[in-house]
């Protein structure tokens, strides 16, 4: 006997981390890194049926998923996804593990799709209990693209970057808004557009209203570091001031890990009264001396984690 889920019911008996929408009968995010949690009961297997939309001339895409807490597992969105459950009650966390810059996510569907979820048995979905949330809008080393290697999608490790990683170390859940090499000057691959574009949209076609979060970050600048600080401190003050007048709540400014732009997002902070999260030695090992690798990702969670905490102490 199998039970079937429709994305709809999976939608309403999960948390949605990232940017998620049902449309055309599918639960659809365009972004790396997007999580869904769910509680499962009365089952010892989950089978997800995802759509591998990727590029014609570029890899699969890729998934992550993990029970209780246990080790991510990896699973190529080209075969199926069948999933052991070990306990009667089980807090099962699905993750975009893996895509590449030729996804056309804006204009295009080339995002991630479950299509559908099936459980063994007369198994039930849960919806967790809500915890505060951290948004994280940022580029791809948010996203967590290059961790493991130069492989596109294959070597992407968005469970094992310094935001998955932080995000055991911490009791709150993290939601990234990230798209690889996005700048307040630069547009991101994938056809998305610069940032201020992408802040209010899920899509070319689809606005995206705010949500209400208990802390904002902005993790952009690195990509920006080719223009000229006078052009980038006008492009992030400009995006800075229409993030703020958008998003209710706290909001801090991280430095880039490669301290790109650094003087003008103090100076933007200093100006808006807003708190920075400085990154000097934060991260010392990198996979290609710009995204932060294995190692390197170890170094900066608990550094981020902390920082995190902090913020939230002191504004909650």
């Amino acid at each position: 006997m199998t039970k079937l889920f429709t994305p709809t019911e999976v939608a309403e008996d999960s948390l949605l981390l990232g940017r998620w929408q049902l449309q055309n009968d599918e639960l659809y995010t365009p972004l790396l890194g997007g999580v869904i949690k769910t509680i499962v009961t009365g089952s010892d297997q989950l089978t997800l049926t995802v759509a591998n939309r990727h590029h014609p001339l570029m890899p699969s895409h890729y998934w992550a998923v993990r029970v209780n807490h246990t080790a991510w597992r990896r699973y190529s969105a080209a075969l199926p996804i069948e999933v052991a459950l070990p306990a009667e009650r089980n807090l099962v966390e699905i993750m975009t593990a893996g895509n590449t810059d030729l996804d056309d996510v804006w204009s295009g569907n080339q995002g991630f799709a479950l299509t559908k979820l099936e459980l063994k048995g007369a198994g039930r979905l849960i919806k967790p209990s809500p915890r505060p949330v951290v948004a994280i809008y940022g580029d791809s080393i948010t996203a967590g693209c290059w961790v493991n290697g130069y492989g596109a999608s294959s070597d992407y490790r968005p469970e094992q970057n310094f935001v998955g990683l932080a995000q055991d170390k911490i009791d709150v859940d993290l939601a990234r808004v990230a798209y690889s090499a996005a700048g307040v000057l630069r547009p991101a691959t994938g056809g998305v557009p610069v940032a201020i574009d992408w802040l209010d949209h899920f899509n070319a076609q689809t606005p995206w209203p705010p949500h209400p979060v208990s802390l904002s970050v902005i993790n952009l600048g690195v990509n920006d570091r080719r223009f000229s600080e006078a052009d980038f401190a006008t492009a992030y003050e400009q995006y800075v001031t229409a993030f703020l007048k958008r998003q209710t709540g706290p909001v801090a400014l991280m430095i880039p890990f490669a301290q790109s732009m650094a003087n003008v997002i103090r100076a933007t902070a200093q100006y808006h009264q807003l708190p920075v999260i400085e990154t000097t030695g934060w991260c010392a090992s990198f996979t290609d001396g710009l995204h932060p690798d294995l190692t390197g990702a170890q170094q900066a969670a608990p550094r981020f984690a902390k920082a995190l905490t902090r913020l939230l102490n002191e504004r909650m």
